[in-house]
């Protein structure tokens, strides 16, 4: 019995209102959304309480499941290759206390650690010996806690990510599988053959050019130039199958972030990304529930 579940990542829908992001969701074909720290302020902000929350998404049949991301649970989290002018160090900026809080306010079920500092300033065992406790803080509330692996910063590939979570050990660990970061970063096919499926908590599915374009930071291709699944140069496909056959395709959805994304409406985006979706999963042979490929 296929007890997967989709979830439309915040990213691919990051400039719409919070209807309009459920709405999007819904029409993806996503029974989950992700929620960040700092729309969450933002909605407040434009007073919009979690109460309002959380009935926007009942409605739409669309539930608050992951609070992403978390990056203060390492000794360091301040990035330096961020423009504060262009992207706000506040959206990362925030600490374990307003972190939980905001997750047990929205009743959310999981979280998302990254690192947003350079691998210089943080060793293997700091990294091992905070995510152990953060851990073990999100298991006190029924959570599970993902490690997500970024190529441009302190943890910048599967193989640490692993390593980290193995050497953690802790039940309610797992990874968040973005494939841009896999691709881009150091793809190791045989490793990911060894990781355990249910440790693979969650999937972001992504496609973007096969070599990042000359002139084009890592940073700007992952935040800016990602496009539909299928449309672009990553083996889509052929990743899906293997996550498929290891077991790994447990919670699933796009997360594209683009700058053409961020110009379409709810009903663009929503269709789009369930056309996308629908098309790389019938080509991989995986059944899914994202319809027919072809849009109506």
């Amino acid at each position: 019995m296929d007890k997967s579940s989709t979830i439309m990542w915040v990213g691919t829908v990051r400039s719409l209102p919070l209807r309009d992001q459920l709405r999007a969701s819904r029409l993806a074909g996503c029974d989950a959304i992700s929620i960040t720290p700092w729309h969450y302020c933002r909605w407040l902000a434009d007073g919009i309480t979690t109460k309002d929350m959380l009935l926007m998404a009942d409605d739409e049949g669309v539930k608050l499941t992951q609070l992403d991301p978390y990056a203060r649970w390492a000794t360091h989290w301040l990035p330096d290759n961020l423009d504060p002018a262009a992207f706000s160090l506040g959206f990362f900026g925030f600490d374990e206390d307003d972190f939980f809080r905001i997750g047990e306010a929205l009743q959310v079920d999981s979280m998302s650690c990254i690192i947003t500092c350079p691998k210089s300033q943080v060793s293997i065992d700091q990294l091992i010996d905070g995510f152990a406790r953060t851990c073990d803080r999100a298991a006190g509330l029924g959570w599970r806690c993902d490690l997500e692996f970024i190529p441009f910063w302190g943890l910048p590939d599967l193989e640490t990510a692993w390593k980290i979570i193995k050497t953690a050990d802790r039940d309610n660990s797992g990874l968040v599988f973005d494939f841009w970061h896999y691709l881009r970063g150091k793809p190791d096919p045989a490793l990911l053959d060894t990781i355990p499926g249910d440790k693979i908590s969650t999937v972001q599915i992504a496609d973007a050019s096969a070599k990042l374009k000359p002139g084009l930071s890592l940073l700007d291709d992952c935040i800016f130039h990602r496009v539909d699944a299928g449309t672009g140069g990553f083996p889509v496909v052929e990743l899906l199958q293997q996550l498929r056959r290891i077991g790994g395709l447990n919670r699933y959805g796009p997360e594209t972030f683009s700058g053409l994304y961020d110009t379409l409406s709810a009903e663009e985006i929503g269709n789009r990304s369930r056309v996308a979706l629908a098309n790389v999963f019938d080509k991989a042979g995986i059944p899914h529930r994202f319809g027919a490929a072809a849009a109506a």
